[in-house]
């Protein structure tokens, strides 16, 4: 049986019904497991040094020099880089190269919070999980970031979870995945439950 189509030469008489997802934000997740062994390695030769991130984080140390790590293992730079691009090339697609500007690695203690930030004078931000598990640690949490004091207009319940109406969201990652993100997405964690919750921060610029 042959269903007939309908043509018309009017492309409004065809459009009935459309919705458009604007302002969307990429993140993506890039597994790197292959070098939690190396990482791991290379902090037990490091000591906790001083950061200057304690008015946004509680209960965190940072293990060795800040971009120290990079320069001892060139190829985890590598392959940051390589999960930028593919970053990249998924989503906002800019015409450049990317270099890494600076990264630390934390351990965030039983009851560490990071309080809500983004990051400036870089373009994507990233996390990798280096020491992670699901239902020991907090994950980390995104939250839509918006300049109106008028947001939401109204705040009504609603019956199902969208991309429209989400206040905040998350990514389900496992120990060895990398996040990466625009770097103004607001983003951090509440109320680590246990110990030895291990990232490794970077922040990328274009080149």
């Amino acid at each position: 049986m042959t269903k007939e189509i309908n043509l018309s030469d009017s492309l409004e008489e065809q459009i009935t019904f459309e919705t458009y997802g604007l302002f969307m934000q990429p993140v993506t997740k890039y597994n790197m497991s292959d070098f939690i062994p190396k990482i791991l390695s290379w902090m037990k030769n490091e000591d906790f040094v001083d950061h200057d991130r304690q008015q946004i984080c509680h209960n965190v140390q940072q293990v060795g020099p800040k971009n120290k790590i990079l320069k001892d293992l060139p190829d985890l730079e590598a392959e940051l880089l390589e999960a930028v691009r593919k970053c990249n090339d998924s989503s906002l697609n800019y015409a450049t190269n990317f270099a890494i500007s600076d990264s630390y690695i934390e351990i965030a203690h039983r009851d560490a919070i990071y309080a809500p930030h983004e990051h400036s004078n870089c373009l994507f931000s990233g996390t990798l999980f280096i020491n992670y598990v699901p239902d020991s640690h907090s994950y980390l949490k995104f939250k839509r970031n918006t300049l109106s004091s008028m947001f939401p207009v109204m705040m009504l319940p609603f019956e199902q979870m969208t991309a429209f109406n989400l206040q905040e969201a998350t990514i389900p990652v496992q120990q060895g995945d990398a996040l990466i993100y625009p770097s103004n997405l607001t983003h951090g964690y509440e109320s680590n439950p246990t110990d030895n919750r291990i990232t490794m921060t970077f922040n990328v610029i274009p080149v």
